[in-house]
């Protein structure tokens, strides 16, 4: 089976495959391909490092690339069971979609890690010409899903298949980092990870600094990512004169250091899928402050494993953060009953037992797709409900599927909180 996507920037996207890939590979082989930009060149060498063979692409995934046309003999030569795209922003990978249909491959799944905000009319249309051509849409929250179905999406056609992480290792090695760092003595850490983009609202939580540091004058931010508004926020820093209490840190491999080091895990965004750092904020036992959006709200408790505020609402995330940095008890137990979320619910083994399960089912299921659907003129069908399960269905067996059917309804039946579109 092949994981792939199209994005430019995969950084979650990418950090959420990888998870997939790591449990994946135990029992099926796996091909992980994306884009050759900068962050995808780290993620392809990120999955080499795990053993996992890679597919690198150039170019910008138009439909007149050669590049897909690459992909597209690549797919018909490996006679790939599964082609599983992962979309950062509903306009990407709709090409590579047609190029493994035309391939002749048995399951297309796309996986929507955002909120639908496409508002062109064409891009909508371009949107649902891509879904129709795939076997299953699955959304990373139950807030994906909602928005997926206020988009037109078929019901049929959604899973909902939340995000989920690793464990945190149990005993990171802190010490280099905070030598690097320098920090001064007292210092209360507040993390905040995440790419310097509008998206995630970095601009609201400078407007809430002055407020938190008057309050707790000993508190240090620490920001970690790359994007396009580093070197703007660089600047109204330097302007607000908070150059000793905000540090742009880059893009960092000790993310899990700097996590067991923190006091508290700060993401002010405006609107999310499912971010995986809220997740690895509570793998580690860390509390959380965050805005109520889209999939965080759904992680987080408020008043139970952290605190939520409205987004672009500087006095309330300021009042979040003070709350939390001025009681340790309250922080603590947040951070234990996130942590004890995690486990439930968001570990990433069970992000990749239900997402297998897809797989099966739909190799079992053998879907037809026609081929009109994809390109207009021809209305053969690519594949009949009577074909042969392919080797990979073979391989899995009728056994395990019914029993992983038997087990999900069983976890659905005695979850609290079962998600529903």
């Amino acid at each position: 089976m092949c994981l792939f996507t199209a994005s430019h920037e995969p950084s979650g996207v990418g950090r959420h495959m990888l998870a997939l890939a790591e449990g994946l590979r135990e029992h099926y082989d796996i091909t992980l391909g994306c884009i050759r930009h900068s962050q995808g060149a780290q993620l392809l060498a990120r999955a080499a490092a795990l053993g996992v063979e890679t597919l690198p692409l150039d170019g910008c995934g138009r439909r007149t690339d050669p590049e897909i046309e690459r992909l597209r003999s690549w797919l018909r030569a490996s006679q790939m069971d599964v082609f599983h795209v992962h979309a950062g922003v509903g306009w990407e990978g709709h090409t590579c979609i047609y190029a493994a249909r035309e391939a002749g491959v048995s399951v297309i799944v796309r996986t929507e890690h955002l909120a639908d905000m496409i508002r062109k009319p064409p891009e909508r249309a371009s949107h649902r010409h891509a879904i129709s051509a795939v076997d299953g849409l699955i959304c990373v929250s139950l807030g994906v899903a909602r928005s997926m179905r206020r988009a037109g999406v078929p019901l049929a056609k959604i899973t909902v298949v939340r995000n989920g992480v690793p464990p945190a290792p149990e005993h990171p090695e802190m010490i280099p980092m905070l030598r690097e760092l320098h920090l001064p003595a007292g210092a209360r850490l507040v993390l905040t990870v995440a790419r310097f983009t509008g998206q995630k609202g970095h601009r609201f939580l400078l407007q809430a600094i002055p407020t938190i540091l008057a309050a707790c004058p000993t508190a240090q931010f620490l920001w970690v990512g790359e994007g396009p508004l580093k070197e703007v926020l660089k600047h109204e820093v330097r302007k607000c004169g908070l150059e000793s209490a905000v540090r742009f840190l880059g893009q960092r491999d000790d993310v899990p250091a700097l996590l067991a080091a923190s006091d508290l895990v700060v993401l002010p965004s405006l609107f999310e899928g499912l971010p995986l750092v809220i997740l690895e904020a509570m793998a580690a036992g860390r509390p959380v402050v965050a805005t109520r959006t889209s999939g965080t709200d759904e992680a987080v408790f408020d008043g139970e494993t952290g605190r939520l505020v409205q987004p672009r609402n500087a006095q309330a995330l300021a009042a979040g953060v003070v709350e939390a940095l001025s009681s340790p008890e309250l922080a603590t137990r947040w951070g234990a009953a996130g942590c004890e979320r995690w486990r439930r619910e968001f570990t990433a083994a069970r992000m990749v037992r239900q997402t297998a399960a897809i797989y099966e089912n739909m190799l079992l299921r053998q879907v037809s797709v026609p081929i009109s659907s994809v390109t207009a003129g021809d209305t053969t069908i690519l594949r009949s409900s009577g074909t042969r399960p392919s080797s990979l269905a073979e391989r899995i067996g009728y056994a395990d599927s019914h029993r992983f059917r038997r087990d999900r309804l069983h976890r659905e039946s005695t979850s609290r909180r079962s998600p529903r579109v």
